[in-house]
């Protein structure tokens, strides 16, 4: 409030009226001071006539003296009616004028004062100094202040406030609006107040106010909270979260009540955070949760016939190209990828990266010859070389293509029939490859098999057994293999020929052959507490060797078990190597540059070439049991057992024979200089606690005839 001094000042100053009327000399109260002093002036000089009126002095007794000291005695009666008017009296009619003209102005203008500029409510209370008329004026204004206090207070805390208070007529124009407006919307005050509402509608919200304008309430319902969008001045929109309280039957407030927030920049971040909930960030591209909601909507959308394609696809050599150039080539590779890929399939597919190197494709309503045609397509142009930062970088691609039958599949099912098709592309080196369900044997049995096999696995129901290898020469253990078995509920003890197949073909191997590790390095640590030193073997499929965090998860587990990586042995088949060989091979190199022994198993029943062999960082090959058992019968498994172990030494590799089971084919086997042998014939895969014991009993070499 802004005090206006002089409000009251009226003794004789001529002053210009408001409405530019002719200035008036003398104001009302100045007259009524001159006619208290006029009146004293009179009473003064007839008082002697007075008297003699009233017999108090005779007739003629009123000398000049005693007419002199009346009119002294009346001007200083009316000086006194003077003072007393003007300055004892006028002083607090002065004040109280003041006050309620400064006051007015307040009211005039409530957001000036509610800007923080008026003085406090107790400057400007009247002294009360008696209980007269005058006294009681001042108490009834100091009430009267008190209250427009209190709204000024009120007014201060609406404008002040962040949110948006807004309130509109029945015909939806802006009667009212709070300062916060600016800040918010960039408009002023004066700006709005008497527009129209729906002028800053976006124009999907329209439907917030009936055809002639009035904003829409439902009965029985006086509070609502929608969300708006609202036009900022400087043309962009903004959301507003508003609240809505139907006021116009309050007599007080008349007008339909409106309280704005700001949920701009909440909304932006919402919706960044689901972007990247469904998002890969390094390509931009849906991720493993955006296909897995993609694909339920299509299996169960309103169209229900239609058939659902799931395209999986791993790039190969591109480990090549992380360990080569380095992880920012490879992720500037990996970022060209969807880019590549968007072109050749319709807006309707969805396009995916599920992590690391895979990435999928959903194609709805295609038959299996088109989702074949459509994956020969993509691997094509993925075959073609990636400029990165002027380096031609070539990799190439495994596609698995799985589509929905006439049954019931979830989108889950159809990716992991994808993931077996994709595996069997890379074994087969065919590029594309579609899923078929006969090779797969995937039926009800099987499913349940897995579903049993992943809570036993959660409820430590493997186990593993260990076979001993003993050396030909002396008879002594050279190390032991860890073999896998299942100890189910209901069906007993199972061996790996009965679960280990269609686990090889789906994820669940990683966490099977990480619980082998671990429980073959465990008992390691404990027989080199007992002073046994005992290496042991440990056999990978090949899903686990394309897996280039292989060799982070096995030193991880030697360093926590405290074994040394010289007592690990790591078992391939040859089809495992053929799979992939460009990451086959440096997997193993690394594991093997830290003191990990490997070898290739089975070896004779795959296609490996003295070419793979002699660039395998390979130590030991093992002849498989199909030629070793016959050997001893049958010239051509003798000869090809001769041919393994003189290729065996002459790359420097210790050779050693599975599924020894009589005298005769230890004698044949040393014959042929084999190193190492295994099987029943010197003691059957048992429980850690039964090879303890043969380990002990082995100190002295038995006759190996």
């Amino acid at each position: 409030m802004q005090l206006v001094t002089g409000a009251a000042d009226d003794v004789g100053m001529e002053r210009t009226t408001d409405d530019g009327t002719t200035p008036v000399r003398w104001a009302a109260f100045t007259r009524l001071a001159a006619a208290m002093a006029l009146l004293g002036l009179a009473v003064g000089v007839s008082f002697p006539l007075l008297a003699e009126y009233l017999g108090v002095l005779p007739d003629g007794a009123a000398s000049p003296r005693l007419l002199t000291v009346s009119l002294g005695m009346g001007l200083v009666l009316g000086a006194a009616n003077w003072l007393l008017t003007r300055h004892v009296i006028g002083i607090r009619l002065r004040l109280l004028a003041g006050r309620i003209t400064e006051v007015a102005h307040t009211v005039g203008n409530p957001v000036a004062s509610a800007s923080g500029a008026a003085r406090p409510a107790a400057d400007l209370a009247l002294p009360v100094r008696s209980s007269d008329d005058l006294g009681t004026a001042a108490t009834a204004f100091n009430d009267l202040l008190a209250a427009l206090d209190r709204e000024r207070r009120f007014r201060s805390v609406v404008h002040a406030t962040n949110d948006v208070i807004v309130l509109l007529t029945p015909g939806g124009h802006v009667s009212f609006v709070s300062d916060s407006v600016a800040g918010v919307l960039g408009w002023s005050r004066e700006q709005l107040v008497g527009r129209h509402a729906g002028e800053f509608l976006y124009a999907e919200d329209d439907h917030l106010f009936t055809a002639t304008g009035a904003p829409i309430t439902h009965d029985g319902e006086p509070s609502q909270v929608f969300a708006v969008r609202v036009r900022h001045r400087d043309g962009g929109w903004r959301h507003l979260e508003v609240s809505s309280s139907d006021r116009r039957d309050d007599p007080d407030i008349g007008a339909l009540l409106l309280t704005a927030r700001d949920v701009t920049e909440r909304l932006e971040l919402q919706h960044r955070l689901a972007h990247q909930a469904t998002h890969d960030a390094l390509t931009g591209l849906p991720n493993r949760a955006a296909v897995l909601a993609r694909g339920e909507e299509l299996l169960t959308g309103s169209t229900g016939s239609a058939r659902l394609a799931v395209l999986l696809m791993d790039l190969d050599r591109f480990k090549e190209v992380n360990d080569t150039l380095g992880h920012s080539y490879g992720d500037r590779l990996l970022a060209q990828v969807g880019p590549r890929l968007r072109p050749l399939v319709r807006d309707v597919d969805m396009v995916a990266r599920l992590g690391g190197d895979e990435f999928a494709v959903l194609l709805p309503d295609v038959t299996v010859a088109e989702a074949q045609a459509a994956a020969a397509r993509l691997h094509a142009a993925l075959g073609t070389p990636f400029l990165v930062d002027g380096l031609a970088l070539d990799v190439d691609v495994s596609i698995g293509v799985a589509v929905c039958g006439d049954g019931p599949t979830d989108v889950g099912t159809l990716l992991r029939q994808a993931d077996i098709a994709m595996y069997a592309a890379k074994e087969q080196q065919a590029g594309v490859q579609v899923y078929d369900p006969l090779s797969d044997g995937n039926d009800r049995s099987r499913l349940v098999l897995l579903s049993e096999l992943r809570r036993g696995l959660a409820a430590g129901q493997l186990v593993v057994h260990y076979q001993p290898k003993v050396a030909l020469d002396d008879g002594t253990v050279v190390g032991v293999e860890a073999l896998v078995r299942w100890q189910h509920p209901v069906r007993g003890l199972l061996a790996p020929v009965g679960f280990l197949a269609a686990v090889e073909r789906t994820a669940l191997i990683e966490p099977l052959t990480d619980a082998v590790l671990d429980a073959a390095l465990a008992q390691v640590r404990a027989w080199t507490e007992e002073g046994l030193t005992v290496p042991v073997a440990v056999n990978l499929s090949a899903r686990s060797l394309a897996r280039v965090d292989l060799p982070d998860r096995i030193l991880d587990r030697l360093t926590r078990h405290g074994v040394p990586a010289r007592l690990l042995r790591l078992e391939i088949t040859e089809s495992a190597l053929l799979a992939e060989p460009a990451r086959a091979r440096e997997v193993l190199r690394r594991l093997h540059s830290a003191g990990v022994g490997i070898s290739i198993d089975d070896f004779g029943t795959g296609y490996s070439s003295m070419g793979h062999l002699k660039h395998l960082p390979v130590d030991e090959l093992k002849v498989d049991r199909s030629y070793v058992s016959e050997m001893s019968t049958s010239s051509e498994d003798a000869a090809l057992v001769r041919s393994v172990i003189d290729l065996g030494h002459e790359l420097g590799m210790t050779v050693v024979a599975e599924g020894v089971e009589d005298a005769a084919t230890v004698q044949a086997l040393i014959d042929l200089r084999c190193d190492v042998a295994q099987g029943f014939w010197f003691c059957p895969p048992g429980p850690a606690a039964d090879v303890t014991a043969f380990l002990h009993s082995a100190s002295a070499a038995p006759d190996l005839a």
